[in-house]
């Protein structure tokens, strides 16, 4: 008697099929390494669910669908709740340009995932042009050319760095940490030079640098144990979980 590897069900000895499941019994009882290695791909496909199975183009498209009929649908029903109760298109501007936006990014990371620059160019424009109909919202105050704009900029080109330091590291595993704790220092800098210039005409630094350097104290001992170590782990497998 031999055993079923799908159902458990003992089967008579030169059963090619299990009498309860259908799952075939020959990679047991055969010695081709090839038929074997099927077997077993058959049973692992089989306990993957559908959605398991797709490609990862595959899957991002199916959240760009139910991201879109969500954000859609959201600017729809913001648009018609506005325009039902005020007879004119009022505050659901805002709410809905935010949506759009949002679709508009999703679709980049959809269709332009290996093309980060291009996409990261995209991605900018979209915010930059969401910050420019906020201001013509809120009457043409010309804020978002010395204030939101510019904050976006360095926001986008602090992440394109860290990216580009991540991407060129041969070892992933507590310097990942250390770049982007540094990269959150160098933006805090940038945003508090803008504002300041923003609102006082002048480039002026406090609460940024002290961030800077708690970041630095923390992030050079993480890059000092991992360029010491001789043999560098994933995080995952170092900590057991």
């Amino acid at each position: 008697m031999i055993q079923c590897p799908n159902c458990g069900v003992e089967t008579e000895e030169n059963a090619i099929f299990c009498s309860l499941c259908g799952e075939p019994l020959l990679d047991i009882i055969t010695d081709n390494k090839t038929f074997i290695r099927s077997g077993k791909q058959r049973r692992e496909e089989k306990r993957l669910t559908e959605y398991q199975q797709l490609t990862g183009r595959q899957k991002r498209i199916i959240f760009w669908q139910i991201s879109g009929l969500i954000l859609i649908s959201a600017i729809i029903i913001t648009l018609l709740i506005d325009f039902i109760g005020n007879q004119s298109i009022t505050w659901s501007r805002y709410p809905a340009t935010v949506c759009f936006v949002l679709f508009v990014n999703f679709t980049l990371n959809t269709f332009l995932h290996k093309k980060i620059i291009l996409a990261g160019g995209l991605s900018f424009l979209s915010a930059a042009g969401l910050f420019m109909l906020f201001d013509v919202y809120a009457g043409g105050t010309a804020w978002e050319i010395k204030l939101g704009i510019p904050i976006i900029l360095a926001a986008y080109l602090t992440v394109f760095l860290l990216i580009f330091f991540i991407r060129k590291a041969k070892q992933k595993w507590l310097n990942i940490i250390a770049y982007s704790m540094i990269a959150a220092g160098v933006l805090c800098i940038c945003i508090e030079g803008i504002v300041s210039v923003y609102a006082r005409g002048s480039m002026l630094f406090g609460w940024s640098l002290v961030v800077m350097v708690s970041f630095l104290f923390v992030s050079l001992p993480l890059f000092y144990i991992h360029y010491r170590l001789k043999k560098a782990t994933d995080l995952k497998r170092f900590f057991h979980i």
